[in-house]
């Protein structure tokens, strides 16, 4: 069987990226106050998109991890890494402060994972994000955007596939919206597939319109 890269979620807004040379890249991991008990994870990667206790418990993984937290240009394993200033709000940082949005890539499937991102970014990010091939984008409201203005976003940048993160499951103890809303908004022509957990992908077998993804960790 070929190795693919995997894809595992951990809810919130916490992935697992493993390329097919094991390398594993961890995003944002909550603490015990979001979902508990906390997941045994190992990392060689940490994007924490800002210093919010459920996106930056890095201590949560094994091992000793390159932690990256600022915005610029980094090369670890043979993984290239852009991180993008945005707001986690949508007065320009005053209510929640900054977030990084960061630009990853893995064999070559060019990632983003959008943080806790509170408004549109600005047009000379959004150019940097029209290439991708997966998108993490928070769907849930509250403290992000919310599941319509997360559907346009999506229209606007066009993924090959867009995964929802930063929603309320049943284990979730953050208050946020559950997918609902989310799923409610997609568009009859964007396809939608649902994974329990994870799932494994080639760049050959990604989507050629663009497509939601949602993976349920609980």
């Amino acid at each position: 069987m070929d190795i693919k890269t995997k894809i595992n979620f951990y809810g919130h807004s916490f992935f697992l990226i493993t390329s097919t040379e094991g390398t594993k890249i961890g995003t944002d991991p909550y603490d015990e106050s979001v979902k508990s008990p906390l997941p045994v994870v190992s990392a060689d990667i940490v994007l924490v998109s800002h210093s919010h206790y459920d996106h930056n418990n890095v201590s949560l993984f094994k091992g000793n991890p390159e932690i990256i937290k600022n915005a610029g240009s980094y090369e670890i394993k043979n993984v290239k890494i852009n991180g993008f200033n945005s707001y986690h709000d949508k007065s320009k940082g005053m209510a929640r402060g900054k977030n990084i949005i960061f630009k990853f890539i893995v064999d070559e499937i060019k990632f983003a994972h959008l943080g806790d991102l509170g408004d549109v970014p600005d047009e000379n990010v959004l150019n940097e994000l029209k290439d991708l091939d997966i998108m993490f984008i928070p769907v849930g409201g509250i403290f992000t955007i919310n599941a319509k203005e997360a559907v346009n976003l999506i229209e606007i940048l066009k993924p090959k596939i867009a995964i929802p993160m930063h929603f309320k499951e049943k284990d979730t103890m953050l208050r946020v919206d559950n997918i609902n809303p989310f799923k409610n908004n997609i568009p009859k022509n964007i396809s939608v597939k649902e994974f329990s957990k994870n799932f494994e992908i080639t760049k050959e077998e990604l989507p050629e319109k663009t497509a939601v993804w949602i993976i349920y960790s609980s």
